[in-house]
């Protein structure tokens, strides 16, 4: 075969390369954000009820249905401070979150806007180690893309 075949399939190798790069970096920066909150759990002594103050609608589809699916924002004050958290991993269908439910947040008394919410702990446990799962996955088809993609570029020059 000429060389610019093995060229060209070791350029489209990478494309896919970087493809797989980029799903591993997204499953690793969300599996990162979670671990920072969940790591920090043994300092998250304070503890105060919040509500859910609004629930934000996603859309979703595939090939044959769409649908709504919505997550929550929990609205507490610690201190005399208003914050939020946005819980947009805990995902569900709509009409799963009622605005105005009470939640207990635990948080660190130092810096209350890093906190977990008590109901979603072992929501974010499970997500979180998903997450993990997915980073090493597509990071081994990355290596693998590479690889080949290297293996095919030497085979064209040489």
């Amino acid at each position: 075969m000429d060389s610019s075949f093995y060229l060209v399939c070791g350029a489209i190798v990478l494309v896919i390369a970087l493809l797989f790069a980029a799903a591993t970096w997204s499953f690793f920066s969300r599996f990162k954000r979670l671990s920072t909150a969940l790591n920090r759990a043994h300092e998250m002594t304070g503890k105060v009820e919040g509500t859910i103050c609004e629930v934000v609608e996603v859309r979703r589809r595939n090939r044959s249905f769409r649908w709504r699916n919505e997550f929550p924002v929990i609205a507490y004050t610690v201190g005399g401070q208003n914050l939020t958290t946005r819980l947009d991993w805990a995902e569900k269908r709509r009409g799963h979150y009622t605005v105005g439910e009470r939640q207990t947040v635990c948080y660190v008394p130092s810096e209350p806007s890093c906190c977990v919410v008590e109901s979603f702990r072992s929501s974010m446990q499970r997500t979180r180690t998903q997450y993990l799962i997915w980073t090493i996955v597509f990071a081994l088809f990355t290596f693998n893309c590479v690889f080949g993609a290297f293996t095919q570029v030497l085979s064209g020059l040489l």
